[in-house]
């Protein structure tokens, strides 16, 4: 039996370190298939070309490569002339960081900033000082790295907040144009309420696959009040999930 694991960029091959994959306390941390399972999400992982030098001159500079930096680096790089830098204070991500289950068990690692709230007032009265924990990516890819692939827009009324603050530009309904354009949109009874669309570079999707306890868990969410609906919609409250499909950070 033949295996084809020819890899579309082997210059990510550089990055491997398999001691480094094993230090995470992930199930397959002590696994002889691990390095197997590294190659296949090699294979499929869609990577830029690693810089081997640094330039004396940069067109633009974005410091951060969250969701946010990644994609203006991206969409500025994407004019052949233009040069653009991309600063991260931490190091390229695990390569099981890949697979969306798995993102809990990065939590409170060296690619956390292992930040904490302030005291709560109303939550978090079993915690010490009743701090939350807020992971957040100290890696490339920043924040995805522990998103486990939920596409989750942030809530209207923050936007209306900023602009009411002075962000010119940043309103609900300044923003939600780019946030279409960025879609692809899988599910057809979400295209319906205004707030979805398609062709966009990221496409989301519910997931496909059904566990047989998600019916009685929507069903005991109504019986309490609670609404199964679109969170991505005009009403963002309830109990909704769709996921990236086909989509990887770099």
């Amino acid at each position: 039996m033949e295996c084809d694991l020819k890899i579309s960029n082997p210059e990510i091959l550089d990055t491997l370190n398999l001691g480094c994959e094993r230090s995470y306390n992930t199930p397959y941390a002590n696994s002889p298939f691990l390095p197997l399972l590294i190659l296949t999400l090699m294979r499929q992982k869609i990577a830029p070309k690693i810089a081997k030098t640094i330039k004396t001159e940069y067109d633009y500079i974005v410091v951060g490569s969250g969701a946010g930096g990644s994609a203006v680096a991206a969409r500025l790089s994407e004019e052949p002339c233009v040069n653009v830098l991309l600063l991260e204070a931490g190091k390229v991500p695990p390569v099981l960081t890949d697979i969306p289950g798995f993102a809990r068990f990065f939590i409170f690692s060296d690619i956390d900033w292992q930040y904490r709230t302030v005291p709560q007032k109303n939550t978090g009265k079993a915690l010490i000082n009743r701090q939350s924990y807020w992971p957040s990516g100290k890696v490339l890819g920043g924040n995805s790295v522990f998103s486990a692939s939920v596409f989750e827009r942030g809530n209207l009324r923050s936007y209306d907040d900023w602009a009411a603050q002075g962000a010119k530009g940043w309103s609900a309904q300044e923003v939600l144009p780019y946030f279409l354009k960025l879609e692809n949109n899988w599910d057809s009874d979400v295209l319906e309420n205004g707030f979805h669309s398609v062709g966009g570079p990221v496409t989301a999707q519910r997931p496909r696959y059904c566990s047989e306890i998600k019916e009685p868990l929507f069903e005991a969410a109504r019986e309490m009040g609670y609404r199964i609906g679109d969170s991505n919609g005009e009403q963002q409250t309830g109990k909704y999930l769709q996921i990236l499909s086909k989509a990887q950070r770099f």
